[in-house]
């Protein structure tokens, strides 16, 4: 006579309520509780240096203290709430692509800013000068500047599109995770002087530009370095406003063409000749040559201490 068989225990099925979802906080609490941890962490770290001065230059304190702020933050989110490695969540894992996406990001910022200064000068009635400058005098400008906007660019780009911007992307899908991260990252240039419409509107072209970068490279570098370069030539090379705010620079550029076209006071990045450069920009990133040789199956095999290659398994 057989022996009846005990019967296996249920699993219990993860649990799903207002704040969870199949036994996970909601991307949206998430993605609130993080912004509203990093902006609190910022405004404290701004309010404890302001008395004491330990950092005096704003231009260096405000994005060095949004940077901690938001690595710190992620650090906590990762580990403490959704349990996911820091450098994946991030984006900022380092593989063998991350330098040249990094430097390339750069470059291709440069050229994309020197193609918006060609249009300025054809139908933006600008016109641009060399000051009368040192060598010595913009060694120095050139370095400041590209660890100011540096810092810029690694403080935004983690604060936006690193942690929310994965668990955006996991539990929403890729058009939820780039049009709210570029919604968000537009509101924050909110208080720039000299903002319009148009400059909501390409700041939250650029958040897609560079959420586009996020997405078809799989990591942070290329975005990165595309927000460096075009802060860093943008004002500091070219002589044009940087969302409202006016940069020491090499060239000095002057336009005089309508603002909803040029810019007006707030940059070029008001105007419609910017519009047409970062959708031109974001286009480019999904061409199947372009994208499929970004992507992260083409980069993500480290190389060995030999130089030769090794299949990189992602973590889950």
């Amino acid at each position: 006579m057989e022996e009846p068989q005990a019967q296996q225990p249920q699993a219990t099925p993860p649990v799903t309520n207002f704040w969870l979802k199949e036994g996970m906080l909601r991307s949206v609490w998430s993605v609130s509780g993080y912004f509203l941890a990093v902006l609190f962490l910022t405004v404290i770290l701004i309010i404890i240096n302001s008395p004491i001065g330990i950092i005096d230059d704003w231009r260096i304190a405000n994005p060095l203290f949004m940077l901690l702020a938001a690595l710190g933050i992620s650090w906590m989110m990762a580990v403490a709430v959704d349990r996911v490695p820091f450098m994946e969540v991030t984006g900022l894992r380092w593989r063998r692509s991350s330098a040249w996406q990094l430097a390339g990001g750069i470059a291709v910022a440069g050229l994309m800013q020197a193609a918006l200064l060609l249009l300025e000068l054809l139908f933006g009635d600008a016109r641009i000068f060399l000051g009368q400058l040192t060598f010595s005098y913009v060694a120095v400008l050139l370095t400041y500047s590209l660890f100011t906007f540096s810092l810029v660019g690694f403080a935004e780009e983690i604060l936006m599109r690193g942690y929310p911007f994965t668990i955006l992307h996991q539990r929403s899908g890729s058009m939820r995770a780039l049009v709210i991260t570029a919604v968000i990252f537009s509101l924050i240039h909110g208080a720039n002087p000299g903002i319009g419409w148009l400059g909501f509107a390409n700041i939250f072209l650029a958040g897609i530009w560079l959420g586009a970068a996020r997405l078809v490279t799989g990591a942070l570098w290329l975005p990165i370095g595309l927000h460096i370069g075009w802060n860093f030539f943008l004002g500091s090379v070219f002589g044009f406003p940087v969302s409202g705010v006016f940069e020491r620079s090499v060239f000095i550029t002057e336009y005089s063409g309508p603002d909803w076209l040029t810019g007006g006071s707030f940059g070029p990045e008001g105007g419609l000749l910017a519009t047409a450069v970062l959708i031109a920009g974001t286009a480019i990133l999904y061409l199947p040559g372009i994208s499929s040789w970004l992507s992260p199956a083409a980069n993500s095999q480290p190389r060995t201490e030999k130089g030769a290659t090794t299949e990189h398994k992602e973590e889950s």
